[in-house]
């Protein structure tokens, strides 16, 4: 039996649909009944009866009439979203998300667009079925940004489970036996000759995460969350970081499902690490904050997860750091930069051999055994001609 997860206002209810040939008009009104039974003043709605709303998809924002019925509009997985109130349904097999707006209310202040915006990499989502095997050794940017475009999902080498697997043993040894080692039995910076109790040291590590989610801007676009959380997933593969093998695998799902943390464009200081726009990809991964769908759109992390069927990771000790003590949104955003300019290399070659025969010019000078190397050096001079950059060109004659 379907079943819907309906967002009114600031709560989420399970509504049961029996009958599919139900409207979306019925699904409202069903949805505000339970709304209404929660509140000592029925929400302000004295007749659920004489409520009006509108609904619409989350992706592309199209309207839904009334009058249709949930069969006819409303499909597996597919997110829906009603005016200035979301409704947010995740059933089990449906998986679908409405929203309904009551007249007089207004859109949350920090609604995101169900679309973060077309990517100049790859403008929509594909299905795919090939997969990639991350050790964390051998992947390569073309790799990564074939990942990025949606075009494989992940699967972890066996080698690297073992890796992961005894690294999180040692660590796991070492909450056992109360030693005291920075970052997992210790605080952090100022605080590390701070012990912390291992009653508080998941507290400890969510703690940290949450307070290095502090990137700002829009976020980063589909293509690009998956490359970082692609690159974060083939780091922690090498089995050096005392990441547990339940929460890589539960990455791993994340990335396969394409569910994508909202990580803020700004925040990062780079080569110092990647802590900000880290941090924001483990936030979402933890049930908190935004995240997005090719489903879903965006909405509230821990739905968009319930909804493909993954549970929040639960951080176990020195797993936030591990989470979040890295470089992979410059090293993936380099990557892609590479990609690109080989492919500009290779269409500069493509477009050269082009115009050369439609001139009918001569390839005598590409022959081989006549070219030579003649090395020319161009000075750049600032204007009271103090030199400040030397340039050598090799030029192919």
């Amino acid at each position: 039996m379907p079943r819907f997860t309906v967002h009114i206002r600031d709560e989420w209810l399970a509504v049961p649909c029996r009958d599919a040939a139900n409207t979306i008009q019925w699904l409202g009104l069903e949805a505000l009944k339970r709304y209404v039974k929660n509140k000592p003043d029925n929400g302000g709605i004295a007749e659920v009866k004489d409520a009006r709303f509108v609904v619409r998809r989350c992706q592309g924002q199209g309207l839904l009439d009334a009058d249709d019925t949930i069969e006819d509009v409303l499909e597996d997985n597919d997110f829906v979203e009603l005016g200035n109130i979301r409704l947010h349904i995740i059933p089990s097999k449906w998986q679908t998300v409405v929203g309904y707006a009551l007249e007089g209310d207004t859109m949350s202040p920090d609604f995101i667009p169900s679309q973060p915006g077309v990517s100049h990499l790859y403008p929509y989502h594909v299905k795919c079925s090939e997969y990639i095997s991350l050790d964390g050794n051998s992947l390569t940017s073309t790799d990564l940004v074939n990942l990025g475009r949606g075009l494989y999902k992940i699967k972890l080498a066996a080698e690297s489970e073992t890796k992961v697997v005894q690294a999180r043993e040692l660590l796991d040894t070492i909450v056992k036996e109360n030693k005291v080692v920075y970052g997992i039995t210790t605080g952090f910076g100022k605080f590390a000759r701070t012990v912390i109790p291992v009653s508080k040291l998941k507290e400890l590590q969510e703690n940290l995460v949450r307070s290095h989610s502090a990137g700002v801007g829009n976020p980063l676009s589909p293509e690009r969350t998956r490359m970082l959380l692609a690159l974060r997933i083939n780091v922690l593969a090498k089995g050096y970081s005392g990441i547990s093998l339940e929460t890589l695998r539960a990455m791993i799902q994340a990335f396969n499902a394409s569910c994508l943390s909202f990580v803020p464009e700004k925040g990062t200081v780079g080569a110092s690490g990647d802590l900000a726009p880290l941090s924001h990809l483990a936030l979402g991964l933890m049930g908190e904050g935004r995240m997005w769908s090719p489903n879903s759109g965006w909405a509230d992390a821990k739905y968009v997860l319930e909804a493909h069927g993954l549970k929040p990771i639960s951080l176990r000790p020195k797993e936030g750091l591990a989470l979040i003590n890295g470089t992979q949104m410059i090293t993936s955003l380099g990557a892609e930069a590479v990609e690109r300019a080989q492919s500009i290399a290779r269409q500069a070659d493509i477009i050269a051999a082009l115009t050369l025969e439609v001139l009918k010019g001569t390839t005598k000078a590409f022959d081989s055994g006549e070219k030579r190397l003649e090395n020319q050096c161009v000075c750049v001079c600032e204007p009271e001609g103090r030199m400040v950059l030397i340039i050598c060109v090799w030029f192919l004659i």
